[in-house]
């Protein structure tokens, strides 16, 4: 009776989602902790009863997995699947933006390409993307993309697109450009606290680029000219 109840509590899924600008931590049933970037979301069961420990990620988020070598734990992602046996990775599962990789930084975690057959093991401080279909293992050079955790946002080597793609994720913010070409970024490495402020930032990447703003508090919308 007990078993079956047990079975039956498993069975209930979990859903949490990280509200926009911020991000949580969630501590798993078997003592695994998760933290979950911006609007991103994980599924999970209440407890984990069977022979692995399944969850299912849509977004980013970083893992500090309990090691239990009887169970694995599985990161069930739109791509690609990612199993462990306790360690500690980031991974990115953007399904809109068809984008895929996984960071480690201790332990071992084996990828596995949900198109072919491809499956490969990594090591630390080694990244997976995906790219093409196809999965490109290579050293993970730089860390300075998984401090969010910290509160940190990192623009190290990014352009101006792909900035203000940071900034729409890390402060739900609309940010419309009214101009034809985007403005060159001449910081090689920038990091700055998020809760200094969307403001803050801005007008730190203004000493670098040729580019003006107008924030309306009240809509939520940045003008970018």
């Amino acid at each position: 009776f007990y078993e079956a109840r047990m079975e039956r509590i498993s069975d209930i899924p979990t859903s949490i989602e990280a509200p926009a600008g911020q991000h949580i931590r969630i501590a798993l049933s078997d003592g695994t902790t998760v933290e979950l970037n911006s609007k991103s979301r994980i599924t999970y069961p209440a407890l984990f009863a069977g022979a692995e420990r399944r969850v299912r990620l849509e977004g980013e988020a970083m893992f500090d997995v309990y090691h239990d070598a009887s169970r694995p734990f599985i990161v069930e992602t739109y791509a690609c699947d990612v199993e462990v046996r306790g360690t500690r990775f980031n991974v990115i599962a953007e399904e809109d933006m068809q984008e895929f990789s996984t960071a480690l930084f201790e332990g071992s975690v084996a990828v596995s390409n949900k198109v072919n057959d491809e499956r490969i093991l990594m090591e630390p401080n080694t990244i997976v993307h995906l790219k093409n279909g196809h999965l490109r293992l290579s050293n993970l050079e730089n860390q300075d993309n998984y401090l969010w955790t910290d509160g940190i946002i990192s623009f190290s080597g990014d352009d101006f697109g792909q900035i203000i793609d940071k900034l729409r994720k890390y402060f739900d913010v609309e940010i419309e450009i009214q101009r034809k070409e985007l403005p060159a970024i001449k910081y090689k490495r920038l990091k700055i606290r998020t809760s200094e402020g969307i403001d803050h930032i801005l007008r730190i990447l203004q000493r670098s680029s040729d580019f003006t703003y107008e924030y309306n508090e009240l809509e939520n919308k940045i003008i970018i000219r």
